[in-house]
């Protein structure tokens, strides 16, 4: 049997307790909750417990790659992890984020008749039958950000990342290709995207009461969505941000495929 946590403050209010429960019924592994003020507390916690393996949530998702020894290509690029794994007294980490953001939208946007560049499959068109590069804005530049743009990015689209502060945006936006707007910008590339993935708890001004027709939005809040109400063309709520890049995480935490019709059903997909 091994233990499983996630990690974070708050997260009392965290479906993946329950979720990792239905992805592996009958299995003894245990999947619990491990709150901490500071993440050097609950990475302590993770260490003397024996943990085996952790999820990682706001707001350490950047600072927990202090007490990584060994980060995958994908965390090492976004400077960020969602997923630690303990194996014979080294830690690894993995951002399963970019699989989350990269397998919805590619389902909701096959499913809802956007087309693909022939010369380039994965990359998304939008409302320009056939030709030209769809854009996609990403709101927020903490971990869920960072992981967002860049997996849109290697979608083969062209990103804008809006953050409140330039200090890390900025230079992780010239990093991976992509262009750094701060919030008062929004406005002005918003009629020029067709995507936009919502990665803060709080509507900001830019976006309140803006005309969102003929637009996909993705917002990783699934606890209290802001634009669930909107007239987005499509809406993603971030349940489905939370199944995809939960598989991929137990995947690398017991190496056993889980039961992904039990996900869906717990967290209501």
């Amino acid at each position: 049997m091994a233990k499983f946590a996630l990690i974070g403050n708050p997260i009392a209010h965290s479906k993946s307790p329950a979720l990792f429960k239905a992805a592996y019924p009958g299995i003894h592994h245990t999947y619990t909750l491990l709150e901490a003020p500071t993440c050097r507390e609950a990475m302590e916690r993770f260490t003397q417990e024996g943990y085996s393996g952790c999820n990682v949530t706001s707001p350490f998702k950047d600072e927990v790659m202090q007490y990584v020894s060994l980060p995958d290509k994908i965390s090492s690029t976004i400077g960020s992890a969602n997923t630690i794994i303990c194996k014979e007294g080294k830690l690894y980490s993995y951002n399963t984020d970019y699989y989350g953001v990269k397998e919805t939208l590619a389902d909701f946007l096959r499913d809802t008749g956007y087309s693909f560049k022939s010369s380039t499959p994965t990359a998304l068109v939008i409302g320009a039958g056939g030709a030209g590069k769809a854009a996609a804005l990403v709101v927020g530049a903490g971990g869920a950000g960072k992981a967002a743009a860049l997996a849109v990015r290697d979608m083969g689209m062209e990103v804008f990342l809006a953050n409140r502060s330039s200090d890390a945006a900025a230079p992780y936006a010239a990093r991976i290709g992509a262009e750094y707007i701060p919030l008062e910008k929004i406005p002005l590339v918003l009629p020029q995207t067709g995507i936009i993935i919502y990665n803060l708890s709080m509507e900001i001004p830019q976006l309140k009461n803006a005309d969102l027709a003929g637009k996909v939005v993705f917002e990783a809040n699934y606890a209290h969505p802001n634009f669930a109400s909107s007239n987005a063309s499509c809406y993603i709520s971030g349940r489905y941000w939370l199944y995809n890049q939960a598989i991929p995480a137990y995947r690398l935490f017991t190496s056993e495929e889980p039961c992904t019709t039990a996900m869906r059903q717990v967290i209501g997909l």
